[in-house]
C-alpha cells in the first residue's frame, strides 16, 4: 500500500513540474471583482383565510452578490479560471456558487459547488421588471400560512450548490449539451422532504443524505433571417436517502425533475415560456410542476412586458389535495446607463392551500439593479 502511495505522488509531483512550467509560459491568473445589487420595495395589499394572519402592506427587499472571478490561458491552449459568489449580505450560504473550470475545444468542465446543468442552461418566460419565476412574487405577496410548497418556479433543481462535476459540450449548429454528476446531495435542514440544499460543500454526507444525482440538459439558440430562437429542455434524477424513518416521506421516493422552455423574439418583441417540474414517486412531497408564458417589447432604453405564471405542488402527502398558485406581473423598464437599469412592476398573485387556507394580492414593485 505505501509503495503504490509513493508512486502516486511521485506521479503527482512530476505531473505538477510539468503543470508550473507550462503555467509559468501563460499569464498569471488574476482575479476580477464583479457582481450585481438589486433593491426593490413595494407597496402590497394582502388577504388571507388564515387565522390570526396579517401581512404588512410595504417591504424593501435587498439581492445582491460579489462574484471574485478570473482565468488565463495555458499554453496548449486550455483556458482555466475560478470563480467565488459571495453573498453581499449576511446570508445563510454566506458564499454559495465556487469551482473552478477547464475549456477549450473539448467544451467546458466545472469543478466545485454550482447548480446542476439544466437549471444553468433554462429558457423561461420573458420578463423585464422584478422577477416572477423566483421567490420575488412570494416575498412580496406572502403566501398564507397552510401555503407550504414554497416559491414559483419552472427550473427545479435536484440540488442546490452542492458539489458536483458539470460538462458543457461546445456549442454546434446552435446545440449544447451539458451533464452533472452530484456524489452527495446534502440535507442542511435535516428535512426528509430536501433534496441537496448546498450543505454538501466539503461536508461529509450522512445516511439520511441523498447519494449520486444525475442531470442532463440540452440549450438551442440561433437566429434565422432576423428571428432569434432559443430553447432548452432537462432530466434530473437522484434516488432515495440510504437511511429513512418514514415510509412516506418523500426521502425514501426517487425524485425526477424536468424542464422547457423556448423563446422566440424578432424586431425587439420576444415571446415564450416554460414548464417545470418534480415527478416522486407516489406523490411524494413538492411533487408537481409550475408553467409560465410571457411576452416583451424592447426599444432603446425602454422595455415592457406581461408574465403569467401557475401551477400545482404536492404539500402534505397526507392531505387528498395539492397547493395551487397563479401569479401575474406587468411591467415597465428603463436603462439609466451601462449596467445600471430600474424597472415598475405590477404584481397579482392567488394561492389556493390544500388544507384551504387560501389567499391574494396586488401591489406594485419599484426596483433597481446595478451590475458592476
Amino acid at each position: 500500500m505505501k509503495r503504490k502511495l509513493l508512486l502516486g505522488t511521485t506521479a503527482l509531483v512530476a505531473g505538477g513540474v510539468v503543470a508550473a512550467d507550462m503555467a509559468e509560459a501563460a499569464d498569471p491568473l488574476r482575479l476580477e471583482v464583479r457582481g450585481y445589487r438589486n433593491e426593490a420595495f413595494g407597496v402590497v395589499a394582502v388577504e388571507s383565510d388564515a387565522d390570526n394572519q396579517n401581512f404588512n402592506n410595504t417591504n424593501h427587499r435587498s439581492d445582491g452578490e460579489i462574484h471574485f472571478r478570473g482565468s488565463t490561458t495555458l499554453d496548449n491552449g486550455i483556458q482555466v479560471g475560478v470563480r467565488v459568489e459571495l453573498e453581499a449580505f449576511t446570508n445563510g450560504d454566506q458564499i454559495d456558487e465556487n469551482y473552478v473550470f477547464l475549456e477549450g475545444g473539448f467544451g467546458r468542465l466545472t469543478l466545485g459547488s454550482d447548480d446542476p446543468a439544466p437549471y444553468i442552461q433554462a429558457v423561461v418566460a420573458p420578463n423585464v421588471g422584478a422577477p416572477i419565476n423566483s421567490g420575488w412574487l412570494s416575498d412580496f405577496i406572502p403566501e398564507p400560512a397552510g401555503f407550504t410548497t414554497g416559491a414559483f418556479s419552472t427550473t427545479p433543481e435536484i440540488s442546490v450548490d452542492d458539489n458536483m462535476i458539470t460538462y458543457f459540450s461546445p456549442r454546434f449548429a446552435g446545440f449544447q449539451l451539458g451533464l452533472s454528476y452530484i456524489p452527495d446531495l446534502a440535507d442542511s435542514n435535516d428535512n426528509e422532504a430536501a433534496f441537496g440544499d448546498g450543505e454538501g460543500n466539503n461536508v461529509t454526507a450522512d445516511d439520511d443524505d441523498r447519494h449520486h444525482g444525475f442531470a442532463t440538459g440540452i440549450n438551442f439558440t440561433n437566429s434565422f433571417n432576423g428571428i432569434d430562437v432559443s430553447a432548452a429542455g432537462g432530466f434530473q434524477v437522484v434516488g432515495p436517502s440510504d437511511e429513512t424513518n418514514d415510509a412516506l416521506s418523500t426521502a425514501d421516493q426517487t425524485v425526477y425533475a424536468y424542464n422547457f422552455g423556448a423563446n422566440i423574439g424578432f424586431g425587439g418583441f420576444t415571446f415564450g415560456g416554460s414548464w417545470g417540474g418534480f415527478d416522486i414517486d407516489d406523490e411524494g412531497e413538492n411533487d408537481g410542476y409550475h408553467w409560465d408564458v410571457g411576452l416583451s417589447y424592447e426599444t432603446g432604453p425602454w422595455g415592457v412586458s406581461g408574465t403569467f405564471i401557475m401551477g400545482e405542488r404536492e404539500g402534505d402527502i397526507n392531505v387528498d389535495d395539492e397547493d395551487e398558485s397563479i401569479g401575474v406581473a406587468a411591467a415597465v423598464s428603463y436603462v439609466l446607463g451601462p449596467g445600471v437599469k430600474t424597472a415598475f412592476t405590477g404584481y397579482y398573485a392567488d394561492y389556493d392551500a390544500e388544507n384551504d387556507d387560501d389567499g391574494s394580492g396586488i401591489g406594485g414593485v419599484l426596483s433597481l439593479r446595478v451590475d458592476f
